[in-house]
């Protein structure tokens, strides 16, 4: 199991130099096929885009944001996971203030993935990879628990206990 805390990674600037992100997890596997990461949006602002990558978003802070752009239209309300292609150019609205979002970023030739939102009880999962982070509350995998902005990625099958209110976002990546 490979742990990571939020508050021990550093903050890194955009590709496209609008805003921030954190780097929390990363395949292991040859060529990156899969990669998860928190981005601070602190404004209206383009997105980066990513050639040949997909992207599953979701907000874990603030109100959301409109997603638009060549085709796209989307609403990213918090605890929502939101997908989308991430080479079309897109235009981030905020809804009302700053927001963070959680973003798994994959080579969908490569990697099937999905992103669930956890609430209180046990959870089967079951993926390659298995990338949780704990939004809010206790969360635990493998016996170790996870406080607000902790996460583990685990491989196979394992069972994910969330605390009484509280949320958790379970990203399961099997390859294609």
């Amino acid at each position: 199991m490979q742990s990571f805390d939020i508050r021990d990674i550093p903050s890194q600037p955009w590709v496209n130099g609008a805003g921030t992100r954190q780097e929390l997890a990363i395949s292991t596997q040859t060529g990156t096929p899969w990669r998860l990461s928190t981005a601070q949006i602190d404004r209206d602002c383009p997105f980066s885009t990513y050639p040949g990558l997909a992207r599953l978003h979701v907000i874990i802070a603030g109100m959301g944001t409109h997603l638009s752009g060549a085709g796209v239209d989307l609403d990213a309300a918090p605890l929502v996971p939101v997908a989308f292609d991430g080479e079309i150019p897109l235009e981030c609205r905020l809804k009302d203030g700053p927001c963070t979002a959680l973003n798994v970023i994959f080579d969908p030739a490569r990697i099937r993935a999905d992103l669930t939102v956890l609430t209180a009880g046990a959870h089967e999962m079951a993926a390659r990879d298995l990338a949780v982070f704990c939004v809010s509350g206790t969360a635990s995998v493998q016996g170790e628990t996870l406080l607000p902005g902790q996460g583990a990625v685990v491989a196979g099958e394992t069972v994910i206990v969330v605390g009484a209110d509280a949320q958790a976002l379970c990203a399961q990546l099997d390859p294609v």
